[in-house]
């Protein structure tokens, strides 16, 4: 963190903050610089292929979907869960999912109201009523853990989630200030 903005902000406030969040952009180097990351139907069309006949039916219909439509979050969670949700392990309906917000929720892992993170990282899509009975508590509880453990694993192995969001779902403590 550049040190002149900490001061500054104890200067107004005169106190140190409690906390400091971070955001970080892409980076400054030039080659990055107003390019577009790469494209999310790209991404997931390469690590459906690595996975061979378990996305058989699920890479039929990413193939077909226009890129835009992957813009949307709930979408692309979607196809990155294989198509179930990750608290019970159900098919999601994605006629309901896409025509309608009662069905399915994003939920934050970790909660917002601990922490700030809106990330991908930090969310996935389950039915509304599971992110309803979850509500701020942190962590998952140990029945979801247990059940749907080898699903976050295989999803892990295959690339579709990351080592992070893998933790955060495994983790069986609570967060800490």
């Amino acid at each position: 963190v550049d040190r002149r903005i900490v001061d500054e902000i104890v200067d107004i406030k005169k106190s140190a903050p409690k906390k400091i969040f971070i955001e970080v952009a892409r980076g400054s180097k030039e080659e990055v610089k107003n390019k577009r990351t790469g494209s999310r139907k790209n991404k997931l069309i390469e690590l459906y292929k690595a996975c061979g006949e378990d996305s058989s039916e699920l890479f039929a219909r990413l193939e077909s979907e226009p890129e835009d439509k992957l813009r949307s979050d709930k979408l692309y969670l979607y196809y990155t869960q294989f198509g179930k949700c990750m608290y019970s392990g159900e098919n999601i309906d994605l006629a309901a999912l896409l025509n309608d917000n009662t069905h399915y929720d994003i939920d934050h892992i970790y909660p917002r109201s601990k922490i700030k993170d809106n990330s991908l990282t930090n969310r996935v899509l389950v039915k509304s009523e599971l992110n309803r009975e979850k509500t701020n508590d942190y962590p998952i509880k140990a029945e979801i853990r247990t059940k749907m453990y080898s699903t976050w694993k295989a999803l892990k192995g295959k690339g579709l989630i990351s080592d992070e969001k893998f933790a955060r779902l495994t983790r069986n403590t609570s967060l800490t200030e």
